[in-house]
Formats: C-alpha cells, structure tokens, sequence
C-alpha cells in the first residue's frame, strides 16, 4: 500500500461517520401536500324554487291531513255500525270491510307521498349554482 493510498484511506475512515451523522441529523422531508380539491359546485334554489317547494309541501300536508280526517271519521262510522250489529256474520264482514278500508288509506298517503318525492326527483336542474 501506498502513501497516498492510505491517506486516502485515513481520510475515507475519518469521513464515513460524518456522513453518517450528517444523514441521521437531516431533517425529515414533510409529506407531500395532498392534491388540490376540485370545485363542487352546488346548485342553489332561486326564490320561486323555494316558494314552489314550500307550496308543495303544503300540499302533500294538507292532503294527507285530509285523508286522515276522512279515515277517522270512517273509522268512527264504522265504530258504531259494529257497536249495533248483533250478527256476528254481519261483524265479521264490517272487520273484514275496515281491514280493506285500512289498507286503502295506507296507500293513498304512500301514494300521497310517492308523487311529492317524484316531483320533487323530476323538477329540472336549477341554472344558478354557487361554489361549494
């Protein structure tokens, strides 16, 4: 071996810890920022929309408290009818006449409520719209 091989040598044995040490003592890289979030851009109701909406609203409202004004007052009518039966085939057939009758209120207020939500699925998009 030379002497400038072992110098060189020396001063690779010297420097090895330093650049091990510079390495440790580096400051971590901070985790890359995440991409930036697109747009979304909500639509906004106009005025009318809203008023609309509401109207409908109350529509669905007043329909359904009318249905079930009418059932009650069925309910009622009914009520008295098996309270003066002394039949008890005549009984049975109002029973069997308030389950149908139950049945059909139940769907009128699904319905009821089945063409406000279709309605409200099929009303066009709103032309203004606002950043989210």
């Amino acid at each position: 071996m030379t002497n400038a091989s072992r110098k060189f040598m020396l001063i690779l044995l010297a420097a090895a810890p330093a650049l091990a040490f510079a390495q440790a003592a580096k400051q971590p890289t901070p985790p890359p920022q995440p991409a930036a979030r697109p747009k979304v851009y909500t639509p906004v109701a106009t005025p009318s929309q809203r008023w609309q909406r509401q109207a409908d609203q109350q529509q669905l409202i007043n329909r359904q408290n009318q249905n079930a004004v009418q059932e009650q007052l069925r309910q009622n009518n009914l009520n008295q009818q098996r309270n003066n039966a002394t039949d008890p085939a005549m009984r049975q057939q109002l029973d069997n006449a308030n389950s149908q009758q139950q049945q059909q209120y139940r769907a009128r207020q699904d319905n009821a409520a089945r063409q406000y939500q279709d309605k409200q699925t099929t009303q066009p998009a709103n032309a203004t719209s606002r950043p989210h």
